[in-house]
């Protein structure tokens, strides 16, 4: 599943450039990270990325890089919708398509995710095919190691079988007191977004729970592709997991991070001495516990710690550890108030910048190259080249649209 926009690692990921699409220092994104991990494993027959129309090139050229061969397919919503009706058409292509029989167990997962180490989480899947074929719809479950705000949990309940355990009761994102109390109970694990189940139990529980879904997805993958705007927006977990009495929970023995935000960032990558995770331009002294993510400008910071900085060429973040699952509200808050914050595009050889530019005003950003090539896209605006920023007037009372184009690697446009 690779078609979520992505706003809590504002202001790296953005609704054009999400951070399934991101490289965190690796030389691969999370989506070809995900990829790669079943690219060759024994139990991988096929491989189908779900997506949208929007991130559809930047799903194709990243699968260029790391499957020469075109082996995985890419299956494109034709609108947006949720988790329910994507899986349910993805399962329906597998079914027409690629020849899914009803008793094949699917592996549901998202793109985004960070999980090491590989061979034991494909171990633990190998171990719990048989239960899904036998009917069993499985969730995935991560053994709490903090008191997580920003995680979904699962309660699990008895035993059912092997590694199996029924699911007690479902929690959406608890305060930090609840999770505290989860963490120390031992019972409560976060919920992975990770599934397993045959389209015969997942038809069958989506007509007894989701019968409008049903009904749409009903007959060929073509009559569904037809349909699909018909669906309800609903996601996966409100559709099933949430009503069905047959889901069950396998914990797995990993370390799991979904990085929905910058202190995930933080945690999971490597830092130095002084606990710092620096990427960049970073001059620093007396720095402790923080992470210091840049782009070209030089970050200098003296005396801090325990804060998240993240730059980026028309915006920065600053926050305090533990906040930044506040992110989400400060992205809502930039588009009601309509901030000119530029959305980025970049690939191996070239970057867009957009800037949107409301009527009559005027922006200043810190672009100086005269060698980048701007181009007008809608309304007229005048640009003011100097040797530090260049400022945009809006000379109409519409608003108006500009791209910076320039190469990655220099100046050449």
């Amino acid at each position: 599943m690779a078609g979520g926009g992505g706003t809590r690692l504002w202001p790296l990921s953005r609704q054009d450039l999400p951070k399934q699409f991101l490289r965190f220092g690796s030389p691969h994104s999370l989506l070809q990270q995900t990829v790669k991990r079943f690219l060759s494993a024994p139990l991988t027959k096929e491989i189908v990325i779900l997506t949208n129309l929007q991130y559809q090139k930047l799903v194709v050229a990243q699968l260029k890089e790391i499957d020469p061969s075109h082996s995985v397919q890419v299956l494109v919503e034709p609108v947006r919708k949720n988790t329910a009706p994507a899986i349910a058409l993805g399962i329906r292509y597998l079914e027409d398509t690629c020849g899914c029989q009803g008793n094949d167990p699917l592996l549901v997962i998202p793109s985004d995710h960070l999980i090491e180490p590989e061979q034991v989480f494909l171990r633990s899947l190998e171990e719990a095919i048989p239960f899904a074929a036998a009917g069993d719809p499985i969730l995935f479950g991560i053994r709490p190691n903090k008191p997580e705000t920003g995680y979904g949990y699962i309660q699990i309940g008895k035993q059912k079988a092997g590694l199996l355990y029924r699911v007690q009761r479902f929690v959406e994102k608890p305060d930090r007191k609840l999770a505290e109390q989860y963490l120390a109970r031992g019972d409560y694990y976060w919920n992975a977004g990770i599934f397993l189940f045959t389209p015969n139990t997942f038809w069958q529980e989506i007509a007894r729970f989701a019968p409008s879904l049903a009904l749409t997805m009903e007959g060929s993958f073509k009559d569904c592709l037809a349909r699909f705007s018909q669906n309800p927006d609903i996601s996966i977990d409100y559709a099933l997991w949430e009503k069905t009495e047959k889901a069950v929970v396998c914990p797995l023995p990993i370390s799991w991070s979904d990085i929905g935000c910058w202190d995930s960032v933080y945690d999971v990558m490597d830092k130095d001495h002084n606990l710092n995770v620096k990427m960049g331009n970073i001059l620093e002294i007396d720095t402790k516990n923080s992470l210091l993510f840049g782009n070209q400008k030089l970050i200098a910071t003296i005396g801090l710690e325990d804060l998240l900085i993240v730059d980026t060429e028309d915006a920065t973040y600053i926050s305090k550890k533990g906040e930044s699952q506040k992110v989400k509200e400060l992205v809502a808050l930039l588009a009601k108030e309509k901030r000119n914050v530029k959305r980025l595009y970049t690939s191996d050889e070239f970057e867009i910048h957009s800037y949107e530019i409301e009527p009559l005003e005027t922006l200043s950003v810190s672009i100086s190259e005269k060698l980048a090539h701007w181009v007008q896209i809608k309304g007229e605006t005048k640009l003011h080249i100097g040797p530090e920023k260049t400022v945009i007037e809006n000379l109409t009372n519409e608003p108006a649209k500009l791209l910076l184009i320039r190469s990655a690697e220099g100046l050449r446009p």
